[in-house]
């Protein structure tokens, strides 16, 4: 098993501490019912981990979780010869809610970005961080791991490294675009004297106070500040990233090419976006309509 996490070399150390987690608890299990090793394991016996989950109340998304990181170890088992079959094939979790966090309204869109100058170093770091994860759309361990070296020349697009180790390229919107230059004209140097103790990091794009890169907790806490500075309700950074994709799809984008920005293997977790909006515009009518 520790051989595979070290594989994993793309993904954020909390994804391999949640794989080396769940990977533990099913190989125990396993050594429970007496296979130790994964040839033995069938689909049987996946399908027997995945009723004993179930049964004992872990949520639906718990569970499809647990069972992605078994489908990527027995892959990567498969793949380097160590098993002959993938037990986890046509192997699916319980249905969820696919509930999303709430997106921004227009409206509030408007509220919490501002298009004057920054006044400061920080606020532009803030502002640049808020910015590239509603304009682009980025998971928030893509923005943490963004390197100066990945803009494109003009900064008209940013190549992001995803999950599994894959590679897309993202545009980056005009406000993006003008915070960038903005940055890279004198505001990062300006924050490193100003807000950094100690040495900076070269590579990353955004730092900390501290000259390191950004962490998630971080970046949690600029969202946080900004939004109660301009009277907006709490959300998580993950929901500038739905927020992105609904307004996308709202404004008639091809769900495919929402898949591509957003960088999902599958298109079907894409199309929870269109069971999102087919909701709203269930309680729209109902709201509305006289006989709603």
């Amino acid at each position: 098993m520790e051989e595979f996490l070290r594989v994993l070399t793309a993904a954020a150390p909390a994804t391999i501490d949640a794989y080396r987690r769940d990977l533990k608890g099913f190989i125990a299990w396993s050594h429970d019912l007496g296979h130790s090793d994964p040839q033995a394991i069938g689909r049987r016996e996946v399908r027997g981990w995945v009723a004993k989950m179930s049964g004992e109340g872990y949520a639906p998304r718990t569970i499809a979780r647990q069972l992605s990181a078994l489908r990527r170890y027995f892959g990567w088992l498969l793949l380097n010869g160590l098993i002959d079959v993938d037990p986890t094939s046509g192997i699916s979790a319980p249905a969820g809610d696919a509930r999303l966090p709430r997106v921004l309204q227009l409206g509030e869109i408007e509220q919490l970005f501002d298009d004057t100058t920054p006044e400061n170093s920080l606020e532009l770091r803030n502002r640049l961080t808020i910015e590239l994860l509603y304009g682009s759309g980025l998971r928030v361990a893509e923005l943490c791991g963004l390197n100066a070296a990945n803009l494109s020349k003009g900064r008209a697009a940013v190549e992001i490294f995803g999950k599994g180790a894959k590679i897309r390229t993202v545009p980056i919107n005009a406000p993006s675009q003008q915070l960038l230059d903005l940055w890279a004209s004198g505001g990062s140097q300006a924050f490193d004297e100003t807000h950094v103790s100690g040495k900076r990091d070269a590579a990353p794009l955004l730092v900390n106070r501290r000259g390191k890169r950004l962490t998630r907790s971080d970046v949690r806490r600029i969202l946080l500040r900004t939004l109660r500075a301009k009277g907006l309700a709490d959300r998580s950074p993950h929901a500038l990233r739905h927020t992105f994709a609904t307004h996308l799809l709202e404004r008639g984008a091809d769900l495919r090419v929402i898949q591509e920005l957003l960088g999902h293997e599958d298109l079907a977790t894409t199309q929870i976006y269109t069971h999102v909006s087919r909701e709203e515009l269930r309680e729209e009518h109902r709201k509305h309509h006289p006989r709603g």
